[in-house]
């Protein structure tokens, strides 16, 4: 298999997390790059020049995180992430992570390439602060075990959120117990391994 990412990309993150907890990295070719260069590597596999993309052995184009993670519990299903009588909530906590990313990455966007004082980035500081909440209060930081692909992408985007915007969404002081979770889930070899450079 063949992975286009990028080091700050927390979609590509989390795919690259769940990679390293089913322990397939050895069987990926990484191709790490900028995708705001257009480089013409990541053209040819996805029109859309977005990471992650992952090219399968038989060399199909996926797209998207989500897809991509999916398809990698599909196909390799042990270690599995995603328990049979926990498909609802893991699906759940999968989307209301890629959400809470997405307007997260809305509003970076903007505010690097639009104007920061818009209705547009007002509205997407809005959706962040309110899929932030959603989020947190869906994590169980009780709860004992290896973690499944939920609070993998919950982790992901809650650590991304301490990365780009610790001043602007104070998730810990909404629910304590989460940030201790999130500690320990970022103590996990393939968090440390994926962490992000320093900005």
């Amino acid at each position: 298999m063949q992975l286009y990412t990028s080091p700050t990309s927390p979609y590509a993150r989390l795919v690259r997390v769940v990679l390293l907890e089913k322990q397939l990295n050895e069987r990926v070719d990484y191709h790490f790059l900028d995708p705001w260069e257009t480089p013409a590597e990541l053209l040819a596999v996805n029109p859309a020049c977005r990471v992650p993309t992952l090219v399968t052995h038989q060399q199909d184009a996926l797209t998207e995180a989500g897809v991509i993670v999916l398809y990698l519990e599909r196909r390799y299903p042990e270690p599995r992430l995603m328990a049979r009588d926990n498909v609802e909530s893991v699906h759940s906590r999968l989307g209301a992570a890629l959400g809470c990313l997405d307007a997260g990455i809305g509003l970076l966007v903007e505010q690097r390439h639009g104007d920061a004082t818009t209705t547009l980035a007002n509205r997407r500081r809005e959706q962040l602060q309110r899929t932030t909440q959603a989020l947190v209060e869906q994590i169980d930081s009780e709860r004992d075990g290896d973690p499944d692909l939920g609070d993998l992408a919950s982790a992901v985007a809650l650590d991304w959120l301490d990365f780009r915007y610790p001043e602007t969404v104070v998730w810990r002081d909404w629910r304590p117990s989460a940030s201790d979770w999130l500690a320990r889930m970022t103590a996990r070899p393939a968090f440390a391994e994926t962490a992000p450079p320093p900005a």
